[in-house]
């Protein structure tokens, strides 16, 4: 049968099934055993990290340390670890895994409904996981920042640009959000089968470590939402420390050495269910 379509068609046509081919490749490689056992191992650093933040936040709440309560605070514990280096490497590789298979659920999501908004969970969750990899890979480097500093320093620069304060509110509002959607998916459970969460058969402890550190999470983000939005309208970037901030600004709060204990927990209650999740994800 003759091919009546134009060459612009035909050269369109072709286009698409070349994408579609390597994206079916793309999600192939993304799904295989070796890339979700990867993947699986990216969970225990994240689990890493989120006990070790707690651990600096209870040093914090006891008034015992002038360390950093947050990520950069705790890669620093483990880049000053015999093999530190080495062990941030392996972090680097397994979250870029992490967020490889995140980014391609996203477009998986977009496709599936047709709107990009309903693959916004593990199109968020990757970006957080190839910022925890952009920072395994920079302490790994030597190159060891302070993440407070740096907060502070790119409220000022946002404060000075024009638009600025406009993008630091949405900032905080956009905080707040994930701080709610946190909250909502640790008080009702519904993390669990979704976005490589572990199914609804699992141990009920994994559900219990889940829910808690579902919820710590929010408020710890629902404080550092605030402090962003406190800054904006204050116009001060030293209102602005990131989450060691957010967790010191607990601390100085009325019994706030009780409600950054009682965060600092749940903090290693989430560092402990995504340590689970190396052997209970579903992906």
């Amino acid at each position: 049968m003759e091919d009546h379509r134009s060459p612009g068609d035909k050269s369109r046509n072709a286009a698409e099934d070349g994408a579609r081919t390597v994206e079916r490749g793309a999600e192939e490689a993304s799904r295989s055993p070796w890339a979700t056992g990867v993947a699986r191992v990216g969970f225990v650093f994240v689990g890493l990290l989120h006990v070790l933040i707690a651990w600096l936040a209870v040093r914090v709440a006891l008034g015992g340390s002038n360390n950093n309560a947050d990520e950069s605070g705790a890669v620093a514990q483990i880049a000053s670890a015999p093999g530190g280096p080495l062990i941030l490497g392996g972090g680097t590789l397994c979250c870029a895994a992490l967020a490889l298979w995140m980014f391609f659920e996203f477009f998986a999501e977009w496709r599936r409904h047709g709107k990009p908004t309903k693959g916004l969970g593990p199109g968020g969750t990757g970006v957080a996981y190839a910022a925890l990899a952009v920072l395994f890979a920079t302490f790994a480097l030597g190159n060891r920042k302070n993440s407070s500093q740096q907060s502070s320093e790119i409220t000022a620069t946002l404060l000075a640009a024009p638009l600025g304060v406009v993008v630091l509110i949405i900032a905080g509002l956009v905080l707040l959000g994930a701080a709610g959607y946190f909250g909502f998916r640790g008080f009702t459970q519904s993390f669990l089968g979704k976005d490589a969460q572990p199914q609804p058969s699992v141990p009920g402890w994994v559900k219990i470590v889940g829910s808690v550190g579902y919820v710590a999470k929010g408020v710890a983000l629902a404080v550092l939402g605030v402090l962003v939005l406190v800054a904006t309208a204050r116009h001060d970037p030293q209102q602005q420390t990131g989450l060691d901030g957010a967790l010191k600004s607990l601390a100085g709060q009325p019994f706030g050495g009780w409600i950054l204990g009682a965060v600092a927990i749940g903090l290693a209650c989430y560092g402990v269910y995504s340590a689970a999740r190396a052997k209970y994800a579903h992906f």
